[in-house]
């Protein structure tokens, strides 16, 4: 059972920080042409195709997700907080339409390709019937420049989209490297409204962000609801995006990102951009980034983060 509630949220792209990266001597020029192509129902097989050949040289992939907030909290009682950031998650995911699916891609040294690297796939929504939080659409329209009506009348169909991207090459595939970022100790982290000394709440959208972008393009891949349980939906994640990284477990090893937001230690809200999370990775060490997809290797760097947390509680 969820609640159909939970008060006003913050506009999703009013987290969305506008800061740029001190570019390090790996990191590809800013001045590198980097275009983004909306796709509409229209010409979605076309740029599907186009994005399908880029993908055979670049390889590395971050994604962002615009969606309708968050409309429900579920009902307890919990037996931890991963349960419970969990199943945040998958009741909202699952009764929400995703928005708009954003993918850039690069290649092994960050290099991107000439002319497209970016690719904004705009999917239906009718807010009429669709369920979404107001303020987010909001923020969405004023920050973004939303089209309800475009949506509504030109937006991509869910099931297309689906079966094709599954046949585009991208996921089941263990050559293919999804960069992200959804927070150093998984869903186990306290829940962010619960806050804590010099710590302010944010929507968990913001907390797990690449977990909600996952969530979401896993519905589309599969057309169902997501697994009952966290361990079934990471086990998903592992079929599907074989080859991922979570930045999140090497912020560490990042000079400061954002400086407009100091007080974010995490800096969560930088990441919500595909672009940011993109080159944040390739302003990791090379001796990060040589691992940085080793399944073994993440877990250590996963338990290692997880009791350095425990200790600080």
């Amino acid at each position: 059972m969820y609640l159909d509630s939970w008060g006003p949220l913050e506009g999703a792209a009013a987290h969305e920080a506008d800061a740029s990266l001190h570019h390090a001597d790996q990191v590809p020029s800013r001045r590198q042409e980097r275009r983004s192509q909306e796709v509409w129902a229209s010409n979605l097989e076309d740029e599907i195709d186009r994005m399908r050949d880029v993908a055979e040289t670049y390889q590395h992939i971050a994604m962002d997700t615009q969606f309708p907030g968050i409309v429900a909290r579920p009902c307890g009682p919990f037996d931890n907080y991963s349960q419970y950031n969990y199943q945040t998650l998958k009741c909202n995911v699952d009764l929400t339409r995703v928005i708009q699916i954003g993918l850039t891609f690069s290649d092994a040294k960050g290099n991107r390709p000439k002319g497209i690297s970016t690719w904004r796939f705009n999917f239906t929504f009718d807010a009429n019937k669709d369920l979404f939080d107001q303020d987010s659409i909001d923020g969405l329209l004023h920050n973004r420049g939303l089209d309800l009506a475009r949506h509504s009348s030109e937006g991509i169909d869910t099931l297309l989209f689906g079966e094709l991207f599954m046949s585009s090459g991208l996921v089941l595939n263990e050559e293919i490297s999804w960069i992200s970022f959804c927070g150093t100790s998984g869903f186990a982290e306290r829940p962010p409204e619960d806050g804590g000394p010099g710590r302010p709440g944010e929507p968990p959208w913001v907390t797990f962000c690449g977990m909600y972008d996952f969530g979401h393009l896993l519905t589309l891949l599969t057309s169902q609801p997501l697994p009952d349980e966290a361990k079934a939906f990471n086990e998903s994640l592992d079929l599907f995006f074989p080859s991922r990284c979570d930045v999140a477990l090497h912020l560490h090893r990042l000079p400061p990102l954002n400086a407009a937001d100091p007080a974010d230690p995490r800096r969560r809200p930088f990441f919500r951009n595909a672009h940011h999370t993109l080159e944040a990775f390739f302003r990791l060490p090379d001796s990060v980034r040589r691992i940085a997809f080793d399944q073994d290797a993440t877990e250590d760097v996963e338990e290692s983060a997880s009791q350095g947390k425990n200790l600080t509680q």
